[in-house]
């Protein structure tokens, strides 16, 4: 799971900026609990961005993997939404 961790974030961006020209089609990748409302709370996120949402239950059917390709303008997008992902409860990033 991402957490809130400054330098993280510096570096990613710094290889985001590095990596492609923007706006740049970008792939998320989660995993949660497979609980309606977190699936949910998750895909709001996304609602104002050109976005392509994928779910994929496990064999237990106890997690989901969540797939979002979206166009993101700019490295600092796409951090915020991996810092508002990490407010779900029990989300992993990937």
């Amino acid at each position: 799971m991402l957490k809130d961790n400054k330098d993280f974030f510096i570096r990613l961006e710094k290889q985001l900026l590095e990596s492609s020209d923007w706006p740049t089609l970008y792939m998320f990748k989660f995993i949660l609990k497979s609980e309606n409302k977190s699936v949910i709370k998750l895909k709001s996120l996304f609602k104002e961005i050109d976005s392509e949402i994928s779910t994929k239950l496990s064999s237990s059917e106890k997690f989901i993997s969540v797939t979002i390709k979206a166009k993101m303008k700019s490295p600092s997008l796409i951090i915020e939404k991996y810092k508002l992902a990490a407010k779900i409860e029990g989300i992993i990033s990937l």
